[in-house]
């Protein structure tokens, strides 16, 4: 029997690199299983190229199993593990690695066929690697299947470089940590990205030089993964399903436990895959979007002063008119709590709804704070200089923005996300502004703009720079100053 594609497939699964944190991988297939979830090509890399293996092998429903026993034999053997002989022969040798790959050959051999070719398995399945000669990503969808997983995981470092024909081969995280594009390169329609290493610790600038290069590493990673989840086209719903990693205790690596401990962590981790990815294939819509939250920050980049340029004035004026509806000149609560009406309106979400209550509640604390700064109770009417002036006292103060701007943001960005994937797209963007008055000729060259980091989509972060730029920014050509329209509004 042969996997070659002779179809577009529907259905992909997409299982990202994590190493020792692949547990979570096992629970969330057996969620997927349960709901009879099966996927038309699989796409893999480094430890999710393993996995993506054993499931284009079994077709049959005995995937979990399958899985289930190859960990146990993985951790048993200590395919990670760094053995004194290997260690001291590579040493003497100057061979770029710490151990060598033949405990994990010899599992692999087991599990999925010394002879085994890919184009032979059950499902269409690809794993991607890093080629060091061609300096890019190569992916695998024929010929000898362990070679190809060998190369696939091939921890730099940890393993020297695997040669294949020509070529040497590192871990395919190197260059995609998610293979997310080339599922949809081959047309699938409905993504289901397993991705692991979900719950990352803020990363912070090195003090010392060793540091430097798993810095440089992380910042390449992350971004690169970030283009790739936001980056798709039209047509494409991509599900990232969570692992639960925030259920557990922080990640280990298995460098300072047992082989008991180690299976112990290897089961907690599938049953929190299982359980959080039932819970998310479960969800409404509203829970699913109810996880948009402000990130905390350690400092902010706006400058902790009630004084205001003209230029800002004028910006913030023009905040003003957004509410101001029946131009006269005042603005109240009421108007404020019919903004946050038309968005939902815009976005067909009921405003009693979980996403709705929590904008306008959001909206209700905005109005709050700038009444409070405007030193009136919040049943009163602003007139527009007073409004100005209480709106630059409160965005200009770190902690009144972090307190009662931010959270505002967030609610927005989440009723407005209407296909809920967390940021918005150009045409949410545009039925955003448009519910709220603002004239969107020229919106795509705006929302290209406030791109910043060029994945396609606006995230909270990105919003919260917009609108960071537009309140304080004495920067005329800040690309927040566009949020809003370019003139004031009539």
């Amino acid at each position: 029997m042969t996997n070659a594609m002779t179809e577009i497939p529907r259905t992909a699964f997409v299982l990202g690199g994590g190493g020792m944190l692949g547990g979570y991988q096992v629970g969330m297939l057996r969620a997927l299983a349960e709901h009879d979830i099966t996927p038309d090509l699989v796409v893999g890399t480094s430890v999710g190229s393993i996995q993506g293996a054993i499931l284009a092998a079994h077709r049959t429903g005995d995937t979990i199993e399958a899985l289930t026993a190859f960990w146990h034999d993985a951790l048993t053997r200590k395919v990670m593990g760094v053995p004194l002989r290997p260690l001291l022969t590579n040493l003497v040798r100057m061979r770029p690695a710490l151990a060598t790959q033949d405990a994990l050959r010899e599992v692999l051999e087991r599990h999925v066929g010394a002879d085994t070719r890919i184009e032979r398995l059950a499902i269409p399945f690809q794993c991607a690697a890093a080629s060091i000669e061609r300096a890019t990503a190569r992916y695998f969808d024929y010929g000898p299947l362990v070679p190809a997983l060998l190369a696939s995981s091939c921890i730099p470092g940890l393993w020297r470089p695997l040669r294949i024909g020509a070529e040497h081969y590192i871990d395919g995280g190197v260059v995609e940590t998610v293979p997310l594009t080339r599922a949809v390169s081959f047309g699938a329609k409905e993504i289901y990205v397993l991705r692991l290493r979900q719950r990352e610790l803020p990363l912070k600038s090195p003090r010392l030089p060793w540091q430097l290069g798993q810095t440089v590493f992380e910042v390449s990673r992350r971004h690169r993964l970030g283009q790739v989840i936001n980056m798709r086209p039209a047509g494409v719903t991509v599900h990232l399903l969570p692992t639960g990693e925030d259920l557990l205790e922080p990640p280990d690596t298995g460098l300072h436990t047992g082989v008991r401990q180690q299976v112990e962590i290897f089961e907690r981790r599938v049953a929190a895959g299982y359980r959080s990815t039932v819970e998310y294939l479960n969800a409404t819509e509203e829970r699913k979007t109810a996880t948009i939250r402000p990130r905390t920050r350690d400092h902010r980049r706006i400058p902790p002063s009630p004084n205001s340029s003209r230029f800002v004035r004028d910006k913030l004026a023009r905040f003003f008119d957004l509410f101001d509806h029946d131009r006269d000149q005042r603005v109240s609560f009421r108007e404020y709590s019919a903004a946050a009406d038309r968005i939902c309106a815009a976005f067909a979400c009921p405003p009693e709804s979980a996403t709705g209550t929590r904008l306008h509640h959001a909206i209700t604390e905005f109005w709050a704070g700038l009444c409070r700064e405007a030193g009136v109770d919040p049943g009163a009417r602003l007139d527009r200089d007073r409004y100005v002036d209480a709106l630059a006292r409160l965005t200009g103060n770190p902690a009144d923005y972090d307190t009662h701007v931010l959270p505002a943001i967030a609610a927005i960005l989440a009723a407005a996300d209407h296909d809920r994937d967390a940021v918005l797209n150009v045409d949410e963007l545009h039925h955003l502004l448009n519910a709220l008055g603002v004239d969107t000729a020229g919106i795509h060259a705006v929302s290209l703009r406030l791109d910043t980091n060029n994945d396609g989509v606006l995230s909270l972060d990105e919003l919260d720079e917009a609108f960071a730029d537009f309140f304080t920014s004495e920067e005329p050509g800040a690309p927040g100053n566009l949020l809003f329209g370019a003139a004031p509004l009539c």
